[in-house]
C-alpha cells in the first residue's frame, strides 16, 4: 500500500485537495546533507469523497494500491522506452537510415505517445485513484 501524509488545502464539494510532501527514497538517510541527490517536493492531490467528514488544514492519509505504482512506470517511462528502442531497431536496422536521423525519428516517434497521454489524462485520471482517511 502506498501511503501519504497530507494537509487539506482545499474542499469544494466532493473533491477534496490534499497537499502532500513526496519524497525520493534517500531523503530518509543520514548522509543527505552531503549528498546531492536527495529530493523532497509538496505535490498537490485531488481526490473524491463524499462523506463530509473532513475540514480544512486537517492532517489526513491518502492511500493507493501498490499496482498504481506499477502502472504509473509503465506508462511514464517502461513504454516510452520501448517506442524509442522499437523505432531505432526500425529506423537502423530495416530503414537503413543515418545515426542522426534514427536519433531524431525516435524522439519525434514519442510525440504522438505524449500527445495521447494527453489527450487521455482525464480518463486515465480515473485509473490512478487514492482513497483518503484521519490521521489518528
Amino acid at each position: 500500500m502506498i501511503t501519504h501524509k497530507g494537509v487539506i488545502e482545499q474542499i469544494n464539494g466532493e473533491k477534496i485537495t490534499v497537499r502532500i510532501l513526496q519524497q525520493s527514497a534517500c531523503s530518509s538517510c543520514h548522509a543527505k546533507g552531503a549528498c546531492m541527490a536527495a529530493d523532497s517536493k509538496e505535490k498537490l492531490v485531488e481526490l473524491s469523497d463524499c462523506s463530509g467528514v473532513y475540514t480544512l488544514h486537517e492532517q489526513v492519509i491518502i492511500e493507493g494500491k501498490e499496482s498504481i505504482g506499477y502502472k504509473a512506470v509503465f506508462w511514464a517511462f517502461l513504454l516510452p522506452l520501448i517506442i524509442l528502442l522499437a523505432m531505432l531497431v526500425l529506423t537502423t536496422g530495416v530503414w537503413h537510415f543515418g545515426e542522426m536521423e534514427a536519433a531524431l525519428s525516435a524522439l519525434f516517434a514519442l510525440a504522438p505517445y505524449y500527445l495521447l497521454l494527453y489527450l487521455f489524462r482525464n480518463s486515465m485520471a480515473h485509473t490512478f485513484q487514492f482513497s483518503i482517511k484521519k490521521n489518528h
